[in-house]
């Protein structure tokens, strides 16, 4: 898909009402508290097409896209078009050109509307938001770009709706690598957006594959593979389709983790039976060893401001959570709960570490302060749950689960501990997720 620049302009909030409506009543702010939170009711209008979108397929790609979007954030849920009264076509979408009462009737409580035209290879298009009880736009977002891109502004208007209700940029502009034997019987490395319209295959050798991990501009993805015969990480740039080979002196690379600016690569190294972690920078070149133990240290992961390093280490006895300054110094253990804690992932704000503990021969998702304390189990009573990832605005949290059979990607909301949707589908085993950050950040 060609690059392409985002003309972006923040429409103000509207101050006149179509219709007197009580001065005590406020705006409709979404909170969840809990697994049994009620959900708010959107309407997403087709969008009326100004010029070039007869057969409105434009408006099908966006409309398609952004309802897949809010389902996937936990927030919403979509009324069915067959319920809409009004035709869009008809209709305007600005305010002040359409009828609130359509849509009160249908007891929504937002309101999507907007325009789209194409002229040449040029589309433009415009999406509002609306309360629907206060009778008043909320945001509004233009955007320009080609046909292909269509259903990128869908998900950057899905993360601006997040931000308009909750307070907090959405995190669905972005990305998802995975490890899966979709392709045949061997383990491949993809990546999708986050609701699966787009998949991009990255490995296509037959061995394994595994452990992927982007750096913070997402043009680049750091994985594990045996493809030259022994195990070794490569480190892929998605925009020219080339990559580096990283290895170490010291023995087999068995794993690695990749800094949000790229600069420094931290290797997990097998030799002689004991695995330590090396810093290295971003094309292989070793700085120094960080762990020296003649145990496991393995499953690096590097806080997004890249002063911290999460690892697991058996020196306690059992394999347990610590971290490092990285580059290096004292480990301090952080997990002291369960005898098998693995692949910590720290949150966006380094506030928190995600990891898996493994009891009665299944794993669950935990989650604890970085410098320790009570651990919170977010996943329980299904399947083993695995290799946990957060969302880049720290609500979510993707893992792999065996909970419906085979193993999938899924979504969790954190707050409520609530598992919504798998986010990959198809035949094969699914495993390994890792969520990008922002990709227009």
């Amino acid at each position: 898909m060609k690059r392409f620049i985002f003309q972006i302009a923040i429409l103000f909030l509207s101050a006149i009402a179509l219709t007197a409506r009580s001065a005590t009543a406020e705006p409709i702010k979404i909170m969840i508290v809990g697994p049994g939170s009620e959900l708010s009711p959107i309407a997403i209008s087709e969008l009326k097409n100004l010029d070039g979108d007869d057969d409105h397929r434009l408006s099908a790609e966006f409309d398609g896209t952004l309802q897949r979007n809010l389902e996937l954030s936990g927030y919403f849920r979509l009324i069915k078009p067959q319920a809409y009264i009004e035709d869009p076509q008809k209709s305007g979408y600005e305010l002040g050109q359409f009828n609130f009462s359509d849509w009160h009737t249908i007891n929504a409580s937002f309101l999507v509307k907007g325009a789209v035209s194409r002229k040449g290879d040029t589309v433009k298009l415009t999406a509002f938001l609306y309360d629907v009880a206060q009778q008043r736009r909320m945001m509004g977002k233009n955007y320009t770009g080609g046909e292909e891109d269509v259903r990128t502004m869908a998900r950057r208007f899905a993360d601006s709706i997040l931000e308009a209700t909750t307070g907090q940029l959405g995190p669905f502009d972005s990305k998802l690598a995975f490890v899966s034997t979709r392709g045949g019987r061997f383990k491949e490395v993809y990546w999708q957006t986050l609701d699966g319209e787009t998949l991009f295959r990255v490995t296509d050798n037959p061995t394994i594959n595994l452990f992927p991990g982007f750096d913070r501009t997402t043009n680049h993805l750091l994985y594990l593979s045996y493809k030259s015969m022994e195990p070794a990480l490569y480190l892929a740039d998605l925009q020219s389709e080339r990559e580096i080979q990283i290895k170490n002196p010291n023995g087999k690379v068995i794993g690695g983790a990749i800094s949000a600016d790229a600069s420094r690569v931290v290797a997990a190294v097998e030799r002689d039976g004991a695995t330590n972690l090396y810093l290295m920078t971003g094309t292989g070149a070793q700085i120094r060893q960080l762990t020296d133990t003649a145990g496991i240290n393995v499953s690096p992961a590097i806080s997004q401001d890249g002063s911290t390093l999460a690892f697991t280490s058996d020196r306690s006895g059992t394999p347990q959570i610590y971290t490092m300054p990285l580059e290096g110094g004292q480990a301090h253990r952080v997990t002291y709960s369960g005898d098998y804690n693995t692949t910590p992932a720290f949150s966006p704000k380094g506030d928190r570490i995600a990891y898996q503990s493994r009891a009665n021969s299944r794993f669950d998702i935990w989650s604890i302060p970085v410098a320790g304390g009570e651990p919170e189990q977010l996943t329980e009573g299904a399947g083993s749950n695995e290799h946990p990832s957060w969302s880049p605005d720290g609500r979510y949290i993707a893992f792999s689960s065996t909970r419906e059979g085979r193993p999938r990607a899924y979504i969790m909301m954190v707050s409520n501990r609530k598992v919504i949707s798998p986010l990959t589908e198809g035949k094969g085993d699914d495993s390994c997720p890792a969520w990008s950050w922002w990709l227009g950040d």
